[in-house]
């Protein structure tokens, strides 16, 4: 009999060890410790790799902006919860994504938080929207995509190979850099501003990234910098953007450049 209540005991443990050191159990002491404002709490659970990306004083005063945001969104009545919840590993690579805010009235905005494993613990990499696909600032590749276990194509032979790197060295060439973009777009719809974001008097400029095809239409956007609260907002606006058509000696080319969104709060 005690042999059995040790077994259970320990089988116990070690399914609540697991549910404490998953990457949503992270999210969730960071978001918790947000709403309370605890600063350290929330630059704790960052990783190594992000520190040495950012920085730990910029992750500081991220992590305390953030945290005055939303502060003053409960201040101002909005009941946070999560909701929405996916959770994605691949090895020692995970992302949580989310909505975050009132969902009773409507009033959220979507997050999505990568980690990386560190030592055992599940730690934060990257904060940005809650996209399906996204590469992170520090070279990390997540996505929703559920795992399949492939059987490897075969191995090219050299000749195949040496058309393969001509033909992406060829696509590389026939994509350009526009710089920012704002001027040269023929529709630039403009971001609504997120009731959670007009509530905590989140403000600013967002940056976003992004890929224009050889038909002037937005087929990549990403955020590179701006307030969390604000960032899906201006991603939004972005893939919906429209430019005409860039030719290069005569032939369409795809272009690379930024759109910058500003925030005033009202």
């Amino acid at each position: 009999m005690k042999t059995r209540l040790v077994l259970l005991t320990a089988m116990f443990c070690f399914v609540g060890c697991s549910l404490i050191w998953s990457p949503t159990a992270t999210v969730k002491k960071f978001m918790a410790a947000t709403e309370k404002g605890e600063v350290e709490t929330m630059t704790k659970l960052f990783s190594a790799k992000a520190v040495e990306v950012m920085g730990a004083d910029k992750i500081r005063t991220n992590n305390q902006n953030f945290s005055d945001m939303v502060r003053k969104s409960i201040a101002a009545g909005t009941k946070p919860k999560i909701t929405q919840l996916s959770e994605t590993v691949n090895g020692n690579s995970a992302r949580v994504s989310f909505s975050y805010g009132d969902a009773d009235r409507n009033n959220s905005i979507g997050l999505g938080i990568d980690l990386i494993k560190e030592n055992g613990d599940w730690k934060i990499l990257n904060i940005g929207d809650r996209q399906a696909e996204q590469i992170t600032s520090s070279g990390v590749t997540t996505t929703t995509a559920p795992m399949l276990t492939e059987t490897p194509p075969p191995a090219p032979s050299p000749a195949d190979s040496a058309k393969q790197a001509e033909s992406k060295s060829e696509n590389k060439s026939k994509t350009i850099s526009g710089g920012v973009l704002n001027g040269k777009a023929i529709d630039l719809p403009k971001p609504a501003y997120p009731p959670v974001a007009r509530a905590a008097k989140a403000s600013g400029t967002v940056v976003v990234q992004v890929t224009v095809d050889e038909n002037g239409n937005v087929i990549e956007a990403h955020a590179v910098s701006g307030h969390p609260l604000l960032q899906a907002a201006a991603i939004a606006a972005a893939r919906g953007a429209k430019f005409s058509p860039t030719k290069l000696a005569g032939q369409p080319v795809k272009v690379t450049g930024v759109i910058n969104y500003n925030f005033t709060a009202e």
